[in-house]
């Protein structure tokens, strides 16, 4: 049989055991829940990284595909509008002759403001040497342009005239005469174009139909027009059978107006003409706002467009408009779903370990409800009982005495009926203390509740030693209580039944004991008075 001192033992062992188990899984909580929530934290970063990265992907993508569109497009509209030259140079060719009237209708057969946006007309300048220059204006005049005139006046080595030019209208009347060869920029896109039979396209000019409202960098595309029949094989035949130029005048703003669908118009796009030098002039800008090339732009890129002769430095770059229009949520759905989810986790956790603890800590509070008093922490009625039965199961096998002490309070209840049940229970924890103080480690004391306790002596050696423990015990009981500024005085009555004198079982015992302890009140209080032979069966 276990001794009082190792089931005391072995019962804190135990409720060491729960506590660390709940300070374990405390511990658990907080570290499974920071490390859940690093963990997922760290995995939504790498996933809002992922999709940040192919959604950019993504949006670079379709940058560059709407780059390629609008250059296409550009070098589209380019070579049509050569093909359209070619055209009329065959007309020339295949007609021989070409009147007013037939120049008219071939190009209103064209449609162009309907076919060719962008393009101005197409007109035709003709090769006047000097020496026909009086005969030339005087045949012109005859067809019903009595005003007509090369323009600028002055002598030089040749002259050159628009004279047919269509839609022969507005803006176009004023190219009416003029000599386009006493320009040097058009004269060296005109002299290529007379030299190589190839199309050959001005750098950045001002056009003549310009009136001086919103003017637009233009430029201008020839092809040479030579005698019917006449060779042109050589550079010398070709300068010598030149008959003139047919041509197109572009604005622009008008060439690159339709070029953008609505997803590109975010786009800005600025059009360099690139010299034989290499040297850039800006001739279109669709958002003056922005600088395509600057490369702190988030998407940038430039393309090189073959302008017959010459080269166009295309710079695109994508408004902050354009990157909002294609930028999805994904991502930040992603961040935030992810972090919404990292907390939602991290918070089941922390209440799943968190609701184990406080389970285990409740069923620890609950055994030691069970068998203790909570509020002096001696051992109750029930956890009395087993002790008791232990220690006489032990005294009966070692054919040795134990004792039962039953101590009530004297003048207790006016303690709580003047200074309330604080003051009471603060009382009762102090008559708790003095008791434990007067016994041995193997002897036990428990209260029953309000002011009565028992104390189990364990195999004691007889009345004497019995009565020894019980003075020791009403000597502390009686001494002043100093709770709380105030002084209290109580004392207690004790009832003594001693095994296997006054009872053979726990339960005849304690019934000794409480008759007993009744009869140390009836002889005034604050006494020892020991169980009457017979007394408890």
């Amino acid at each position: 049989m276990k001794t009082a001192r190792q089931r005391n033992a072995t019962a804190m062992h135990r409720r060491d055991q729960r506590r660390q188990q709940i300070r374990d899984l405390l511990t658990a909580r907080e570290l499974l829940t920071v490390l859940t929530l690093l963990v997922s934290l760290i995995v939504t970063y790498s996933l809002w990284k992922t999709a940040g990265r192919a959604e950019e992907a993504g949006l670079q993508r379709g940058f560059n595909y709407r780059v390629r569109e609008v250059t296409d497009r550009v070098e589209q509209r380019l070579l049509v509008y050569r093909q359209v030259l070619r055209a009329t140079v065959g007309l020339f060719d295949v007609a021989g002759t070409v009147d007013r009237a037939g120049f008219h209708d071939y190009v209103a057969a064209l449609q162009l403001s309907q076919t060719y946006p962008g393009i101005q007309g197409i007109g035709f300048a003709v090769v006047v040497p000097p020496a026909q220059l009086q005969q030339h204006v005087a045949d012109i005049r005859s067809q019903g342009f009595p005003d007509y005139r090369i323009k600028p006046p002055g002598p030089r080595d040749i002259y050159t005239s628009v004279v047919y030019l269509e839609p022969f209208s507005g803006r176009n009347l004023r190219a009416f005469g003029y000599d386009m060869y006493s320009e040097p920029n058009r004269r060296a896109a005109m002299a290529q174009a007379r030299d190589t039979g190839q199309a050959a396209a001005t750098g950045p000019v001002t056009l003549v139909q310009e009136t001086g409202e919103q003017v637009q960098a233009g430029f201008l595309m020839y092809l040479p027009v030579y005698r019917r029949d006449a060779p042109h094989d050589t550079v010398q035949e070709r300068q010598h059978n030149l008959r003139g130029w047919v041509y197109a005048p572009f604005r622009m703003n008008d060439f690159m107006r339709g070029l953008q669908d609505e997803q590109s118009e975010s786009l800005d796009i600025e059009i360099f003409d690139q010299d034989s030098d290499g040297a850039l002039v800006r001739i279109y800008d669709a958002d003056g706002a922005l600088d395509a090339r600057d490369p702190k732009l988030e998407m940038h890129l430039t393309r090189t467009i073959p302008v017959a002769n010459r080269r166009w430095a295309v710079a695109f770059a994508a408004s902050p408009a354009y990157a909002a229009r294609m930028r999805s949520d994904r991502a930040r759905l992603i961040l935030q779903g992810g972090i919404s989810i990292s907390l939602l986790l991290s918070l089941l956790i922390w209440i799943f370990l968190d609701d184990r603890a406080r389970t285990l800590h409740a069923a620890d509070q609950a055994i030691e409800l069970a068998l203790y008093d909570p509020l002096t922490g001696l051992p109750n009625r029930k956890l009395l009982e087993e002790r008791t039965a232990q220690a006489l199961a032990a005294a009966r096998r070692h054919q040795v005495r134990a004792a039962l002490l039953f101590v009530d309070l004297d003048r207790f209840k006016p303690v709580n009926d003047n200074y309330g049940h604080a003051y009471g229970d603060l009382l009762l924890k102090e008559v708790a203390q003095r008791m434990q103080g007067c016994m041995r480690e193997s002897d036990i004391a428990a209260r029953l509740g309000g002011d009565e306790f028992v104390v189990l002596l364990s195999e004691t050696d007889g009345p004497e030693t019995v009565k020894a423990v019980a003075n020791k015990i009403l000597d502390r009981l009686i001494q002043p209580y100093r709770i709380a500024g105030h002084t209290f005085d109580i004392s207690a009555s004790i009832g003594v039944a001693i095994y296997p004198d006054h009872g053979h079982d726990s339960t005849a015992l304690m019934k000794s004991a409480d008759a007993a302890m009744y009869a140390a009140k009836n002889r005034g209080r604050a006494n020892v008075q020991f169980a009457a032979a017979g007394d408890g069966g």
